[in-house]
């Protein structure tokens, strides 16, 4: 009988679980939830982050290779002091003159920054870039070019120059 007694006693006081353990449970699963929602909203940002960046190198060493298969734009100068403000030529139709296939070297090569990069802007300069402006100090001799490509980034200018001897 005694045995009964502490069985009836066990089943009695296990019974369940109390609101209060399913509200905590909850509390506990939301914060987790939660915690998992920043986690993936922190890691989207990055994902976007380290694609402009790609794409801003991609595109340093796209315009570099544009410029050695022109070896005859090279000659000309075609190539030695595109700013950042400076407005895309017009595309030519081709076949072209080594100046014509430097504009449209230019023109493709700016549209890709603008379309790929948020704001994104682009220089080449034969010479030295400024690196807080990509403004150009020539020099017109050499083979030494420089690329700098500037975008936004969380509201922040981020830049970018690439150096590069094409001949």
């Amino acid at each position: 009988m005694r045995n009964g007694k502490q069985l009836s006693r066990r089943l009695e006081r296990a019974r369940g679980f109390s609101m209060l353990e399913v509200l905590v449970a909850l509390l506990v699963l939301s914060v987790g939830l939660l915690g998992l929602a920043a986690l993936q909203t922190v890691g989207l940002k990055f994902n976007t982050q380290s694609y402009q960046r790609t794409q801003a190198v991609l595109n340093a060493y796209d315009i570099i290779d544009r410029v050695r298969a022109n070896p005859s734009g090279i000659l000309t100068g075609s190539y030695d002091n595109i700013g950042t403000t400076d407005t895309p030529p017009s595309l030519p139709t081709c076949p072209c003159s080594p100046a014509q296939m430097a504009n449209f070297d230019i023109a493709q090569w700016k549209a890709s920054l603008s379309s790929l990069l948020t704001e994104g802007k682009g220089a080449l300069c034969r010479g030295t870039l400024d690196t807080t402006t990509l403004a150009c100090t020539p020099v017109l001799s050499g083979n030494n070019f420089q690329v700098g490509i500037e975008w936004k980034e969380n509201d922040l200018t981020m830049r970018m120059i690439v150096e590069a001897q094409v001949l």
